[in-house]
């Protein structure tokens, strides 16, 4: 089985549609949201054989069956009964580990796949032909001397967000809509379905303070203060906003780094478009595309790669810091426009055992190399 999991609205069940109609007639589509595809599956646990019997590697695709109850065994019964004769797509927008006591164990029947907002790379159509990078300096050598591309892919990224729909629509009116609508269903239909938390309210107005928080280590004390409640309680508001694919925590990375601190976590929103400030939105853009970049990467390869940011007891900060196989690989600054990057990424490159840096801002036509480890380049070129 493929569980493909990521942000609703990212093109998930567009994507597994597609996948299935390219195989016909063997693909099959269950939307278990419908009371029909319910009640086939209570009178017929298998009632999809049915629809293709005897067909050898027949896909079925079932999207949001998370929110059925015991949702895990019905999985486990299905593909343990039919025998291997058919190959399944579970599409969903919570994190598998939200549900993890709901019912038997998968393990050893899944591979997890992620599918978030849109990608520079996608749009531009380098994403295919990249290859998983062996070493980060030479990584950062192809990207310097590949050409400039997708600028103005990167400015409509910027202005409407990396969700398809508003994105196609290059509209600010439409996306203000659709802004206001997505929170909404997500907390009503997602959170409010599948979790314990009555007072949803509150998700609404944490939500609402994250895009001035964007970039800075977030306090749950403060956050409760504005909430009004107590900080194990935004604690578990934070919790579910990224369970729900709303936004991503980056923790600071402290080992082998002398006089660190352990630091609070930054988090980033999935939609970036809503962060007014200028500097904190490319950041966002930048921190979703590292994200979806490094899954892409370990769901490819089986390589554990992790995103982390790094910050000493003077209170210098390298924006993300990419872990390959829990061993630091490259560190990436954001910024606005291109300047001279500071001394202290240097220094914190030294300590992580002389890991590349690589300063991106959004301004266009840069590519240079700082000093032996220190490069500067453009969004378009970095992540195009």
């Amino acid at each position: 089985m493929r569980f493909v999991c990521g942000p609703r609205q990212a093109g998930k069940t567009t994507l597994a549609r597609q996948w299935l109609e390219s195989r016909k007639p063997e693909g099959l589509y269950y939307l278990w949201d419908l009371r029909s595809v319910r009640n086939r599956y209570k009178e017929n646990e298998l009632f999809f054989t049915a629809d293709a019997p005897g067909v050898p590697d027949g896909w079925v695709c079932f999207d949001e069956i998370h929110k059925m109850p015991k949702w895990k065994n019905i999985l486990k019964a299905a593909f343990d009964a039919t025998g291997g004769r058919y190959r399944f797509i579970v599409t969903g927008s919570a994190k598998l580990n939200l549900l993890k006591r709901a019912g038997d164990s998968l393990a050893g029947r899944y591979f997890t796949f992620h599918l978030f907002p849109l990608m520079l790379s996608e749009l531009v159509g380098s994403g295919r032909k990249q290859k998983m990078p062996g070493d980060a300096a030479d990584f950062i050598e192809q990207r310097l001397s590949a050409a400039s591309v997708g600028r103005d892919a990167l400015d409509s990224l910027l202005a409407y967000g990396g969700f398809p729909e508003p994105f196609l629509r290059q509209s600010r009116a439409f996306y203000a809509k659709w802004g206001v609508d997505y929170i909404e269903t997500v907390v009503r239909e997602d959170i409010g379905s599948l979790t314990r938390i009555v007072d949803r309210e509150h998700i609404h107005d944490l939500y609402a303070l994250l895009p001035e928080a964007v970039g800075s280590p977030v306090s749950e004390a403060s956050l409760a203060g504005h909430l009004q409640v107590s900080p194990v309680t935004a604690k578990n508001y934070l919790r579910r906003i990224e369970d729900f694919y709303l936004g991503f925590s980056v923790a600071p990375y402290s080992r082998n780094i002398k006089r660190s601190l352990l630091k609070a976590r930054k988090f980033y929103l999935f939609d970036w478009a809503r962060i007014k400030d200028p500097g904190k939105r490319f950041e966002d853009f930048v921190a979703c595309q590292l994200r979806a970049m490094v899954s892409l990467w370990g769901d490819a390869t089986g390589s554990q790669f992790g995103l982390n940011y790094v910050r000493n007891k003077q209170k210098q900060e390298t924006d993300f810091l990419i872990i390959r196989d829990d061993r630091p690989w490259l560190l990436v600054e954001a910024k606005l426009s291109d300047a001279q990057a500071e001394r202290h990424h240097e220094s914190t490159s030294a300590a992580l055992g002389g890991v590349p840096v690589a300063q991106v801002c959004r301004e266009p036509g840069v590519a240079a190399m700082q000093s032996r480890r220190v490069y500067r380049l453009s969004a378009d070129r970095l992540l195009g």
